[in-house]
C-alpha cells in the first residue's frame, strides 16, 4: 500500500472518531481562559482545540523540513 494512502486513511479515521466525540458532546460547558469566563457548548471547544493542534502540527512540520539540509 501506497504510504500517501496510509495517511489518508489515518486521517479519515481520525476525523471519523473526531467526528463522533463532537456530535455526542452538545451540552453548555464554562472554559476558563486566563481571567475570563466563557460558556460554550463543549463540542465547538473540542473543534477548536482540534483545529488548533492541526495547525500547530502543520507549522511544526514545515519549520522541520525546512531545517533539514539537501
Amino acid at each position: 500500500m501506497d504510504m500517501k494512502k496510509v495517511k489518508y486513511i489515518g486521517a479519515g479515521i481520525v476525523i471519523l472518531l473526531m467526528g463522533i466525540v463532537i456530535f455526542q458532546n452538545f451540552e453548555k460547558q464554562e472554559v476558563a481562559i486566563l481571567f475570563a469566563k466563557i460558556e460554550m457548548p463543549l463540542a465547538f471547544m473540542l473543534i477548536l482545540t482540534f483545529t488548533m493542534g492541526i495547525i500547530v502540527g502543520w507549522i511544526l512540520c514545515l519549520i522541520a523540513t525546512k531545517k533539514k539540509p539537501h
